[in-house]
Order: structure tokens, then sequence, then C-alpha cells
């Protein structure tokens, strides 16, 4: 994309490309996991080692979700982002996201834009409303909250997945990278995490087919509207799982024709 100065964070950037579903692959050697659900979607708990009872551990886990939905979601009308949109000041734990989210922007070069909501609904994908839209920063940052409180209870060698961004703290632990539902030639890519992130962002799963390709509910904010190519996804390892999934959806935006300007920098695409 032309007219995009990036730099990079100091924290090691892997893209992959025509890779879906990021999935905790089962390790063995004695872990143990929990399931639940939240923010619309599953999430997953593998840990070795130190922990606490489970039920216990599942409430914690809950609890931490829910209390980031609530400051992050743009579905419910009483959250502190919905409320910010319409125009009441920020609360210290949505400032926190903000702060990420603009400092992202920046480094981008505008790639990665959290101001879009009126866009995103016009696109066809998600509420009315205008301003703010953390969707592609939010889950990675209630991921990175939930291996946050995981550690203050103790816990060092676990790995968290919700939806397509996965924690790990210890390690190393298998995660499996699955090929997208409309590529079934590309095989599975499993990565070792020890101590870090990964998220994914691609058009495979939220989409309307057109002329041009699969219409996604990324936006290209230099347009404005949806950005338009074949079924594709990247994937982002980083330290942390925000910084991972806000970097995933600004790498799809530039797009195949970014050919990483900063040898830090590793991207590939394969289409269909």
């Amino acid at each position: 994309m032309s007219g995009r100065s990036i730099v990079l964070p100091g924290f090691v950037l892997l893209v992959l490309a025509m890779l879906a579903v990021i999935l905790i692959r089962k390790s063995g050697g004695g872990a143990t996991a929990i399931h639940g659900s939240a923010m619309g979607t599953r999430w997953t708990l593998e840990w070795r080692g130190k922990a606490p009872e489970p039920v216990a551990l599942k409430a914690e886990v809950a609890a931490t979700l829910e209390k980031w939905e609530q400051v992050l979601s743009q579905w419910r009308g009483d959250s502190d982002l919905s409320r910010f949109n319409r125009g009441e000041p920020a609360t210290v734990e949505l400032s926190r996201v903000l702060e990420l989210a603009d400092g992202i922007k920046r480094k981008s070069g505008g790639a990665f834009d959290h101001h879009l909501l009126a866009e995103v609904h016009a696109a066809g994908f998600g509420p009315a409303g205008k301003g703010v839209d953390l969707s592609s920063i939010g889950k990675g940052f209630a991921v990175d909250r939930v291996c946050e409180r995981l550690r203050g209870l103790g816990m060092g060698d676990f790995v968290f997945a919700l939806a397509g961004e996965v924690r790990a703290v210890g390690g190393p632990w298998p995660v499996e990278i699955e090929k997208p539902l409309v590529a079934e030639s590309v095989a599975d890519h499993v990565v070792m995490l020890e101590n870090q992130a990964v998220a994914t962002s691609g058009n495979y799963r939220q989409f309307r087919q057109t002329d041009a390709g699969l219409a996604t509910h990324i936006i290209d904010p230099a347009t404005g509207r949806s950005v338009i190519r074949p079924p594709s996804s990247v994937t982002v390892i980083a330290g942390d799982c925000a910084t991972a999934s806000a970097w995933a959806t600004a790498v799809f935006v530039l797009g195949p024709e970014y050919k990483g300007d900063l040898p830090e920098l590793r991207v590939s695409w394969q289409h269909p």
C-alpha cells in the first residue's frame, strides 16, 4: 500500500498465509484442559503443573472474560465502549485498550484503524453506530488479561485460546493453524509457542462473495470499504495477543503487495 510508513514494534512478527482457525493441539505429557464460552466464541485452557482446582479455575477465566467483554463489547448497549461511542468519557479500563490501539495505528501507518465502526456496519458486518470498533484487538487483549490472572494464581506453564487468538506462558506448546475451509488442499501448520502469542486475520469466516473476490469484514482505512481479495489469511506471532491481533489485521489490509520493507517482518501470501 502506498503512502504508509510502518514502524516495527520491538517484537518478532511471523506472518504465514492461507492459514485458518488456530487451535491448541493436544500436547499430552500430563496436560489438563478445560473449556468454556465467552465473547460469542469458545475458549480453551490447557496447563501442566500447579493450578487451582478446575471448577474454581474455570470460574476465574469466565469472570475475567466477562469483565473485559463488558468493557469492550460493541454489541452490548451498556458496555464501556458503547457508552464511549455515545459521547461519555472512557473508563480507565477502556482507556488502556484505546491507548494500545492508538499506538498500533501509528506504527502501522494507519493500516490498523479502530475508528471504523460505521464503515464496518455499512459493509454489512457489525452493529449500527459510529465511532470506535475494537473487534480487531479486543479478544487478544482479553486473552492477555486472562493469562495475567492465571499467572497471578501461580500458574507458569499453560496455553489459552479464545477463537483465533492464542497465548502461551511457559511451554513450548504446539498450536495448530488449520487450513481454511475454502482451501482443502492446504496442509495444517503447527507452530510451537513458548512465552508468545499468535493471532490470525482473514476473510474466510465473515464475507460476501463478489465478482472481484470475497468482501471481508476487514475495512481498508484508506478507502473506508471492505478489503476484497481471494480467500486468504495471515497469522502473526508476537509477545502478547493484543499486539498479534491488531498486527494481523494491519498486515491483511496491507495485502500481498506489501513485501515487508523491514527485514524483521516476514510476509507470505498464497491463494487457491
